[in-house]
Parts: C-alpha cells; structure tokens; sequence
C-alpha cells in the first residue's frame, strides 16, 4: 500500500492543522540546520534580519524565540533567513534552505496556498494558470528595464497571499497590479509619464493584440480606477473576494502575457 500515512488511514487534515505541521517541520528542518551551519556573525546577521522583517526588536538572534508559531510569520522569516544567507554569501547553505522549504511544502497534508520560487513566497492558484501567467511573467519582469513594473506586481502577490488573512487587502490587489501594468505600457510605448488610459491604444497595437483586446483592456481600467480614486473620490472603495482579487492577477497576466509574445 503506497500514499501518506493520513491518506492510507482515511485521516483528515484541516488546513489549520497542515500549517502547524508546516511550520513545526521548519524549525526542525531548517532553523536549527540553518542556526548549526551559522558561527556568530551569521547567526547575528540572521536573526536581525527576521526581526526587522517582522517588526520586532532585535534582543534574540534564535530565530525560532522571535518567530513563534504563527504561518505568516514563519513565511515572512524564511524569506528573510533566504535573503542574508545570500547576503552573507552562503551560497550551498542558501540552496539547502530553498530545496528543503520546496520539499517541505511537498510534504504538507492539504495545499497550503503558498509556492516558493526564486527566494520568495507567493500564492498558489491554479497550476496552469501560475505558470504561464504569473511565473512567466515574474520571469520575463525580472529583465532589468522592468524593474518598475516587477515592484508593484511582486508587491501584488505579496498582498494576495496576506489578504487570506485580511481581506481587505485584496483591494490593494487590484491596484498595485493595475500600477505594475501601467509601467509596462509605459516602457512599451516610450510615454512612461502618460497613464494607462492615455496609453491604452498604443499599448494593445504595441504587443499586437486585435482591436477586440482595446474593449477587454478598457474595461480593465475602468475596474481598477474604482479602487485606485475612491480615497481622492471620497467614496469607499470596492470591496472583493480572495477570489476576485486573484482572478485580476490572472488577467494582468494575460496582457503581460501579450507583451512577452508581442
């Protein structure tokens, strides 16, 4: 008989269970492997690290006594712990770490809703989906003329994954994937100082889309600008699902998408 001990057994798993497991595997597997392979200087420089990226006062470098046991926390921690072994050029410690979170996330009893790709976490939806329109994209972004426009859609995802928690985040969905899409039409067209609106047609004829793409994408801004101007408008801003929010991602995708092809 093949499969996971919980599966064999017909034993259910709440995804609030499979994050304790988680986050319980990673102390041992990872922060203690990571504290071990550490002399003073790293260790410092780690624990600071994941202090600041919590928000905590920096008086203990041990990284499992500043984290806790909170998912979010440890996701946020992990980045950081990813981030200063690169800093510090630990390069084959930098490795294991990402190797084993991915192994990690592979071993969890439910679908946590998070993937781990090139040093960060970000939310998993449909696996399709993931790859050719936002794990393409974040690649192709990555091209340094595209700084710009990678900031606020890598800010998009970060949002994405912390609105599971707190909804009314994914509002902030919405425009920071509208801001990352004005960028790019703004590199494509040569009028980076025009918004997506006055760029609209140049940008559709730029990544050589059909005119019927020019409705698709006005409609586009018009749903984002009711998030983007509520503040300036004096009006409350819309308010969406988890699933609303990820389904603009995904249609941001597709017209980065275009302009990968275009």
């Amino acid at each position: 008989m093949t499969g996971k001990f919980y599966e064999r057994f017909n034993i259910t798993i709440s995804n609030a269970e499979a994050q304790k497991r988680f986050v319980n595997r990673v102390h041992n597997q990872i922060y203690e492997t990571t504290w071990n392979s550490l002399g003073d200087t790293g260790r410092y420089a780690v624990g600071k690290a994941v202090a600041n990226a919590l928000g905590e006062r920096h008086t203990n470098s041990y990284v499992p006594n500043i984290v806790g046991a909170d998912f979010g926390r440890n996701l946020q921690a992990l980045e950081a712990i990813y981030a200063t072994l690169g800093e510090l050029e630990m390069r084959n410690l930098q490795t294991a770490v990402g190797e084993e979170l991915k192994a990690q996330l592979g071993k969890a009893e439910v679908d946590l809703g998070v993937k781990w790709e090139n040093g960060l976490f970000y939310p998993s939806g449909a696996k399709l989906l993931d790859e050719r329109l936002v794990n393409d994209s974040l690649g192709w972004l990555r091209d340094k003329k595209h700084r710009n426009v990678l900031d606020p859609f890598e800010k998009a995802l970060r949002h994405l994954l912390e609105a599971r928690k707190r909804p009314e985040l994914a509002g902030d969905v919405v425009t920071d994937m509208y801001e990352a899409l004005e960028a790019l039409a703004g590199v494509l067209t040569g009028r980076a100082e025009k918004d997506l609106s006055a760029n609209q047609e140049l940008f559709i004829k730029a990544v050589k889309a059909s005119d019927a793409y020019k409705k698709l994408l006005k409609d586009y801004i018009e749903y984002a600008n009711l998030f983007r101007h509520a503040e300036k408008e004096n009006k409350p801003r819309p308010k969406i699902t988890l699933e609303e929010a990820e389904s603009f991602v995904y249609l941001t995708g597709v017209f980065v998408r275009l302009a990968t092809v275009g």
